[in-house]
């Protein structure tokens, strides 16, 4: 067990990792987006803030997946045995 709780503890922090840098790529892209766009209008604080705690959220789901996933699985698995 204790093996299987390491490895989803690398695969969580894997998925976060990839995550986040995809969130601030996205975020980089809009910023970017913004200032060569004169164009369009600019974001509001309340849209950024929207844009950045959807960020967090995604990394937090990404890092909960594998430890979840594991979690299910040993609980399925523990629930198959037989009681003496």
């Amino acid at each position: 067990m204790v093996a299987e709780k390491s490895a989803a503890f690398g695969e969580s922090w894997t998925a976060m990792t990839t995550q986040a840098v995809r969130a601030n790529q996205a975020m980089a892209a809009s910023l970017f987006q913004s200032f060569w766009s004169p164009l369009k209008r600019k974001p509001t604080a309340a849209a950024v803030t929207a844009q950045v705690q959807r960020a967090a959220m995604g990394v937090l789901n990404k890092g909960i997946a594998p430890v979840h996933r594991k979690a299910v699985s040993n609980a399925k698995r523990l629930a198959r045995t037989k009681l003496r």
